[in-house]
């Protein structure tokens, strides 16, 4: 979806699960796409968790429903916003479906973050675009790390930015009541 190499690609998703182990879990995936997070999540936890991929596209839903879709795998075309579903997870993570400018993305995301860790009782992980580069696509919003934290704050005291890491982005983790464990 945009996001480049296969190794770029999990190395996002390695950012996404820092320090959290997601074996047991009932993970909600917003803006999932085709669902590639599911064979990452396989990769690391032998299946043992539920997903639930949201996105607002139904063509990307459809195909992900094809792949990967089963009884502990579903996908639901929806806005995270509007979704009037009461199903709380353990983790919700959203890859990269805010890098596309809109008219506000900074409100945008604080919203789609509430939304997120409101469904939530584990930890909101999500990563964005960083306004540390040399270059920016005018398609692309990128984000000010230090504002998104500052939000963050006010969701959680129990925090992490990562920005660590060698893609042009950074990480957020959310967590509710349990510390952070790196």
């Amino acid at each position: 979806m945009g996001w480049g190499n296969a190794s770029g690609k999990r190395l996002r998703f390695e950012e996404l699960f820092r320090g959290i182990d997601p074996r047991g879990t009932r993970i909600l995936d917003v803006g999932c796409g085709l669902g590639d997070l599911v064979p990452y999540l396989d990769s690391i936890t032998g299946g043992d968790y539920e997903y639930f991929g949201v996105d607002i596209a139904p063509a990307l839903i459809n195909s992900a429903k094809r792949s990967f879709g089963n009884t502990n795998r579903q996908f639901v075309s929806a806005n995270i916003l509007d979704w009037e579903d009461n199903q709380v997870f353990d983790i919700a993570v959203l890859s990269g479906a805010l890098s596309f400018r809109v008219s506000d993305n900074e409100a945008l995301a604080k919203s789609v973050l509430t939304r997120m860790f409101e469904k939530t009782t584990r930890c909101v992980c999500a990563n964005f675009l960083t306004s540390y580069v040399d270059y920016q696509l005018p398609k692309n919003f990128h984000y000010e790390p230090e504002k998104l934290f500052a939000f963050a704050r006010t969701l959680s005291r129990r925090t992490k930015l990562n920005h660590d890491y060698p893609l042009w982005e950074f990480t957020l983790q959310i967590f509710h009541n349990q510390e952070p464990t790196q």
